[in-house]
Formats: C-alpha cells, sequence, structure tokens
C-alpha cells in the first residue's frame, strides 16, 4: 500500500473544511515497555464491524500463532497506568512516559483511537487540518497491503485542546501530544517528523516533558 494511495481516499471523505488535511498513518504500540502506551480492551473502540476481505481468515489464524509465542515469552503489552495523580505526574514527566491521564480524558482518548479493536485489517489514519485532528479508520488485508473500500470516521479533537507536541525519543515515531487538562499521551508515526512539523515550536527529545 502507498501512503499517496490511502492519503488520497481518507481526504475523499473529510467534511468540507477539512479536504486539504495532512493525512498521517498511526502505527498500533505492541510491545511492553515502562510507562505504559498499551490502551486496554475495554477503552479501545471496536470499528469496521462485520467488513472483511478474502485473506483475512488464514491471516487471523497466523496472528493466533503469534499470540501464543508471546504468552511463552511474556512479551504481551501491558495496558498503561490510568491517573490524574499530580504526584505521579512528576514521576512520569521524569521517566518520559508514553501516558498520563485517566483513559476518559483527552490524551487516553486519543491513544485509545489509536488503538483500535477490528476483526479485519485495519489502516488507523489521522487528518491534521487547521482545526482539528480526526481519526479516519479504513479497511484493508490482514497483514496485506490491498486496501478496500470500507471506512468508518473516528473520534476528532480540537487543535486549541493541544498544548504542546514532543518527540518522544531521538529515533522511533514517537510522538507526545500534551493537552490542556494536563495529560498527555504518545502516537506511534512512521512519519513522525512530518507530523510534528505541522506543530510550530514542537519540542526535541532534549526538552524537558511539560
Amino acid at each position: 500500500m502507498k501512503r499517496y494511495d490511502i492519503a488520497d481516499r481518507v481526504r475523499a471523505v473529510l467534511p468540507v473544511g477539512e479536504q486539504g488535511a495532512k493525512i498521517f498513518v498511526v502505527t498500533h504500540i505492541n510491545h511492553s515497555e515502562a510507562g505504559g502506551g498499551d490502551v486496554p480492551k475495554s477503552v479501545r473502540p471496536k470499528v469496521l464491524v462485520g467488513h472483511r476481505m478474502p485473506g483475512d481468515g488464514w491471516a487471523r489464524v497466523f496472528s493466533v500463532f503469534g499470540l501464543i509465542l508471546k504468552l511463552v515469552i511474556n512479551d504481551l503489552p501491558s495496558p498503561g497506568k490510568g491517573s490524574d495523580d499530580p504526584e505521579y505526574r512528576v514521576t512520569a514527566q521524569q521517566r518520559n512516559h508514553r501516558f498520563f491521564g485517566t483513559w476518559d480524558g483527552l490524551a487516553g482518548r486519543i491513544m485509545a483511537a489509536s488503538q483500535p479493536l477490528c476483526t479485519g485489517g485495519v489502516v488507523t489514519a489521522i487528518a491534521v487540518s487547521e482545526s482539528t485532528l480526526r481519526f479516519v479508520y479504513w479497511q484493508n488485508r490482514r497483514w496485506g497491503v490491498k486496501i478496500g473500500d470500507a471506512y468508518e470516521m473516528g473520534p476528532c479533537f480540537r487543535r486549541d485542546t493541544i498544548a504542546w507536541t514532543r518527540r518522544r525519543g531521538k529515533r522511533g515515531g514517537d510522538v507526545q501530544i500534551g493537552f490542556v487538562d494536563g495529560s498527555w499521551g504518545t502516537l506511534l508515526l512512521p512519519a513522525a517528523t512530518e507530523f510534528l512539523a505541522e506543530f510550530p515550536g514542537s519540542l526535541t527529545a532534549d526538552d524537558p516533558v511539560p
């Protein structure tokens, strides 16, 4: 799947006024790490229910083997801790955690939106316009590159609720987004540099978490 293919499709279904948005693909954080990052299943959205593509069934069978392997080596993601305790926030800042806040807060909601549950394949895209960040879920073949016709609009966040953005590490695609309620979450973006360019004044990994 070419990035511009999904970008063109997503732009075509955006509301009027957002069709000039920049489109970014979000990757699911799928490995354990101190500081959380994986969202509890109870708050992750179920998307594209009932939509399947040829080959999804076999891909799901193979994914079960991967799950068994992770169970054996104890490498399953651990749901991040949800807390709005000011003392814990200091610890989260100092340790550069992926997430601070509650799962019903702004950061919790954007992280949940980035990690949807889907029985088939799904591309999670985020459209960044002048005023919003909008999630769009697009059908694709599980473990494949072919994209389908089904899509679903996801949550939308106003840009004026974002207080800061920051590259979490000097390498990799972890991008932290801080909100006006004091929470922050992390999106894993292959095009992290381009995403941060949409937010003038973005912090670097050398800057402390605000």
